[in-house]
């Protein structure tokens, strides 16, 4: 007697079986957005630990800081005031705006921000949702005073701080090609020492080598002219 061990096609029930469990199985949807999201969330991580270790090798020791006790100004104000070159004195102010929590803050080319109780958030033109930076120590802080973020625009490059030293700052500038511009200083209510700025510098090759900031220098000065913390320069 011989056996037939040659394969044997399914017999139409168990093909039914099949296509059942089959159809029963959708396809699971490919997370696009969320790994781009993350992807940029990473960059950003990796981006801060670079401008906070630099910020932190300038920043001046915390013995030298002089507390300032002065009001705070709390009047709205919109753009920046022209650019100077002078040495800081008693009478430089930056332009003070405060704002909500969560309220909406445009940086320049369609990059915009905003702040939160211990981080700031901010975004490109085309990105759905803002990616955080935080939490920043605003509880207790100074020890590493000044973060940033760099957003690179074909027609310019649009940069993002945030402050939190221990003495609140009536100052901001920027200095790139020699060109040095007061910014304008954005804070929540009832906290003078965490303040946030913007500008729009030149724009960046893709292939910059010069570091996270390029050639451009952000100083934060006190009432008394002080200077409290300064970021980039090579």
């Amino acid at each position: 007697m011989s056996t037939d061990l040659s394969p044997q096609p399914p017999s139409p029930e168990l093909w039914r079986t099949l296509d059942e469990a089959a159809r029963g199985c959708a396809p699971t949807v490919f997370p696009h957005d969320r790994i781009v999201h993350r992807a940029k969330l990473i960059r950003r991580r990796r981006r801060l630990v670079t401008g906070t270790l630099a910020v932190a090798l300038l920043t001046p020791l915390a013995g030298n800081l002089v507390l300032s006790h002065g009001p705070a100004d709390s009047h709205t104000v919109t753009g920046t005031r022209p650019p100077v070159s002078h040495t800081p004195s008693h009478d430089d102010r930056s332009p003070v705006r405060v704002v909500r929590p969560g309220e909406r803050i445009e940086a320049g080319l369609g990059v915009w921000y905003m702040l939160k109780k211990r981080e700031y958030c901010d975004a490109d033109p085309a990105d759905t949702k803002p990616i955080c930076v935080g939490p920043l120590d605003v509880n207790q802080p100074g020890a590493v005073p000044m973060t940033a973020n760099v957003h690179p625009r074909p027609q310019g490059t649009v940069y993002v701080l945030a402050y939190t030293g221990h003495t609140p700052a009536t100052r901001i500038t920027m200095t790139e090609n020699g060109r040095t511009t007061d910014l304008p200083i954005v804070r929540l209510t009832g906290r003078p020492a965490y303040v946030s700025t913007h500008a729009v510098g030149e724009p960046r090759p893709s292939d910059d080598s010069r570091g996270f900031l390029g050639d451009a220098v952000f100083i934060v000065y006190g009432a008394d002219g002080k200077e409290l913390a300064r970021m980039g320069g090579r």
